[in-house]
């Protein structure tokens, strides 16, 4: 069960804060990490059966009898589970997206009216490149894929979206 939750990255990540918590100075005031937390959850739990070996019986609160070790271990487990499995409540399963009805979005696309905003691009006065910038950047591309897609450097397309906002705020503000 937790092999699936977690993976090794997250476990190897909250090892290494739980070393770097043991081993701080005291007058240290950063806050401790999560595996901290989850130590301390389980001496808790310890303490609660002081005296008694990590083999005894223990009951869970549902009437089933485990040892102490297991019963600690749940008890981290717990701690941990509710930490990475908390955005797995938001998830959509495949299964659910098959089914479900398919979404036709270069129709929605298709009714927008773009006069408004070809009427502001011409009131820009713009140059040819900084039309093709501007389209890209309203696609949705970055900087990046923009200046991969013209063989120029991110500095070159960068100038020209800042020349881009500049007239912008010349003609509108």
């Amino acid at each position: 069960k937790t092999v699936i939750v977690r993976s090794g990255k997250d476990l190897h990540y909250l090892y290494k804060g739980l070393l770097r918590d043991m081993n701080r100075s005291k007058d240290d005031l950063s806050p401790f990490s999560n595996a901290y937390d989850i130590a301390q959850e389980a001496m808790l739990f310890l303490c609660q059966h002081i005296g008694e070996k990590l083999g005894d019986e223990y009951i869970t609160k549902y009437r089933k009898t485990t040892t102490i070790r297991s019963a600690c271990y749940r008890c981290a487990d717990n701690y941990l589970e509710k930490q990475y499995t908390r955005h797995i409540i938001n998830t959509v399963s495949l299964d659910e997206r098959i089914t479900a009805e398919t979404e036709t979005i270069l129709d929605d696309e298709q009714k927008n009216d773009y006069t408004a905003v070809d009427g502001v691009v011409e009131q820009m006065k713009l140059t040819k490149v900084e039309k093709e910038t501007l389209s890209h950047l309203m696609v949705g591309l970055t900087c990046i894929e923009i200046a991969k897609l013209y063989n120029a450097n991110r500095t070159t397309i960068w100038r020209r979206q800042n020349r881009i906002k500049q007239k912008f705020s010349k003609t509108f503000c």
